[in-house]
């Protein structure tokens, strides 16, 4: 299992939450998340399910973070409702076929991963360019990993189909989700303006958007930053830059 956006990071749920519409029936997911914040996670549950019966995408999306394992337990460390991989990613298609980005996002996760579907590389990358036009900066990002030739191959090769580099176009994504403060695509996007990858060569953009990506506490921007400094960069190459699931 991946430690991704909503799917793997608690901390973040709250805020993902507030998506929602007012097409969406309102009151049963305000009580759902109030529910939840309080940590009355089957009666959270039971609301999510009751506003993903109504059609709500949102509450969709929250009941397969449930399935997923992902809300957290109660006092006495159990799940609210037991894991199924297959119900989540149900949930997450209902969610995404009505647009929801981070559903999207998560789709293209359980492709990926065979998470209650088969695995299916070209099917996962499909959801992550929707996702990211949808305006999901984890769908942006893990979507410019994969056309990026600085990263590894989005597929197996050999065993799946493996989706082609496209450097321009991964800078293009990588602007995307910069554009929404994601500290990971800066460091990135940083890398391929410094070593004119699908771009052309811009050294003093790329150190501003480290400095950026570092204020933020990205690691790897700090990195990047002092192998430019000193000059080690430019003799033996760009150091590792952030990988997936951010």
């Amino acid at each position: 299992m991946l430690v991704a956006l909503s799917r793997r990071s608690r901390s973040l749920l709250p805020r993902v939450a507030r998506l929602s519409t007012s097409s969406e029936p309102s009151d049963r997911l305000e009580a759902a998340f109030a529910d939840y914040e309080s940590g009355k996670l089957a009666a959270a549950v039971e609301g999510f399910a009751g506003a993903a019966e109504a059609g709500s995408a949102e509450g969709n999306f929250w009941l397969g973070l449930s399935y997923d394992g992902l809300i957290g337990r109660n006092a006495a460390g159990e799940l609210p409702v037991e894991k199924d991989p297959a119900a989540a990613a149900r949930c997450y298609r209902r969610a995404a076929d009505a647009g929801h980005a981070e559903a999207m996002f998560n789709m293209a996760m359980c492709h990926r991963d065979g998470d209650g579907v088969e695995v299916d590389v070209l099917a996962g990358y499909d959801w992550l360019v929707r996702g990211a036009e949808a305006g999901s900066m984890r769908a942006q990002f893990n979507a410019a990993l994969a056309l990026d030739p600085n990263h590894p191959p989005y597929g197996k090769p050999g065993e799946t189909p493996v989706v082609p580099k496209d450097a321009a176009a991964a800078v293009d994504l990588y602007r995307m989700a910069v554009e929404q403060g994601h500290g990971k695509a800066m460091v990135n996007l940083g890398v391929a303006l410094y070593t004119g990858t699908g771009v052309a060569r811009d050294a003093d953009a790329a150190r501003e958007l480290w400095e950026e990506a570092d204020e933020l506490g990205i690691a790897e921007a700090g990195r990047c930053l002092r192998n430019a400094e000193s000059g080690e960069w430019d003799m033996l190459g760009p150091p590792d830059v952030p990988g997936s699931q951010a």
